[in-house]
């Protein structure tokens, strides 16, 4: 186990803890990626404070394990770019009073942006002008996310318009960090950033939340799960049509839990492939920290990731893949290149994107031969120290501490 990070000695003798802001657009207790960094940066001395979204009946201001998180306005989930665009100008403006107000009595060290969308860095012009350093944090990069969910967008006037504001937004950055190195050096470099100006704080899963779990007994069925955000491009119209296909359909129970965009339109294919029997989907997205007991009771990971639907998707390192694998669930999934910089051949089982024949064929070669799930297991061991988040949650620190003034390091 990695040790406890020592806090600095000047974060242990100063009257006040330096601030840290977030500013996401997102849900804050189903975004695991933010919730990691809002907790790594409270468990390294820093007072935390997150403006994102929120829920119809949830409160405005609630301290959830130490981190401060404002609530300020409902999502927008549908495919209108117009709405999308007014929904990240009102969020946009909500951040920037909110943190301008903030920031003169809490005098942050940093502000942490979490994109999407890029500008919303700018919304940290007041704290930066106070002293602030900014980081910006991309997820998911724009132009090419934006291609796959709007046709001929990535090619177009508004394609470059996103790029345009992903290179100002990175100019007016003190700071840049992203997911993972095949997405740095795959799109992000082809931006035309020099390699040394992006850092990576690889998306891994929180080890200590997602801890390797007892294999639950194969009885009468196999449990496969696909849990996350519910997307056209994640594949699950595939997934479906896998089902549709599988020879032991009476020894399968598949259990797809989410919400999102797609959402609609997966209930209705469930019923257009007729695998309503088979295939349970709990439109609900639940908080971080319940998902590995829903998950207690599954025993294989399904991420029939769509390549072809977008270039990033070649660059994605889906987190639930990481997820089970540190849970010590086998996983059936695709090859991309980031998913094969990270695991080896033997150690998930492997399709072709897009190719629900294959994908059927292995579901029904786990359920002839349960045995193999063992095996994968056993695997799986080397694969999590691999994928430790506490140890990219180090380098994190290290990165708040460099720019607070505190300590020497960076992102790396």
């Amino acid at each position: 186990m990695t040790p406890p990070l020592t806090p600095h000695p000047s974060l242990l003798t100063s009257p006040t803890p330096p601030a840290v802001l977030m500013l996401a657009y997102t849900h804050y207790e189903n975004d695991p990626r933010v919730i990691r960094a809002a907790e790594a940066a409270h468990e390294g001395q820093f007072s935390v404070d997150v403006i994102a979204l929120r829920r119809e009946g949830q409160l405005s201001v609630e301290t959830i394990r130490g981190v401060r998180v404002f609530r300020v306005q409902v999502r927008y989930r549908g495919s209108s770019r117009l709405k999308y665009l007014q929904e990240y100008v009102r969020f946009f403006v909500r951040c920037t009073m909110m943190s301008a107000r903030l920031s003169i009595t809490k005098r942050y060290k940093v502000i942490h942006v979490h994109n999407i969308p890029d500008a919303l860095v700018f919304a940290a012009l007041i704290p930066k002008l106070f002293g602030a350093k900014v980081i910006l944090d991309i997820h998911d990069p724009m132009p090419e996310t934006y291609g796959s969910k709007f046709s001929k967008l990535a090619h177009s006037v508004v394609g470059r318009l996103l790029l345009l504001q992903e290179k100002l937004s990175v100019a007016f950055a003190d700071a840049t960090i992203t997911v993972s190195e095949p997405l740095k050096q795959g799109v992000l470099i082809k931006h035309g950033y020099p390699p040394e100006t992006i850092g990576v704080i690889a998306n891994f899963t929180d080890d200590e939340l997602f801890k390797v779990m007892a294999c639950p007994p194969v009885e009468d069925r196999v449990r496969f799960v696909f849990h996350g955000t519910i997307l056209e491009r994640y594949g699950l119209q595939t997934l479906l049509n896998a089902v549709a296909q599988v020879r032991h359909r009476d020894k399968i129970q598949v259990r797809i839990i989410g919400e999102g965009d797609f959402s609609a339109k997966l209930k209705d294919l469930i019923g257009e492939y007729g695998v309503g029997n088979t295939v349970t989907f709990d439109n609900h997205a639940y908080p971080v920290h319940e998902i590995p007991n829903m998950l207690s009771d599954c025993h294989v990971g399904v991420v029939p990731l769509d390549i072809g639907t977008s270039t990033v998707a070649n660059f994605a390192l889906p987190l639930k893949l990481v997820e089970y694998t540190c849970l010590g669930m086998p996983s059936i999934t695709v090859r991309n290149a980031a998913i094969e910089h990270y695991f080896r051949p033997d150690e998930c089982m492997f399709f072709n994107s897009g190719d629900a024949h294959a994908l059927a064929r292995l579901i029904d070669s786990v359920v002839e031969n349960t045995d193999c799930l063992i095996e994968y297991r056993k695997r799986l061991g080397g694969v999590r120290e691999r994928l430790l988040w506490s140890k990219e949650k180090e380098k994190y620190i290290a990165m708040l501490r460099d720019l607070a003034g505190y300590s020497v390091g960076s992102a790396g």
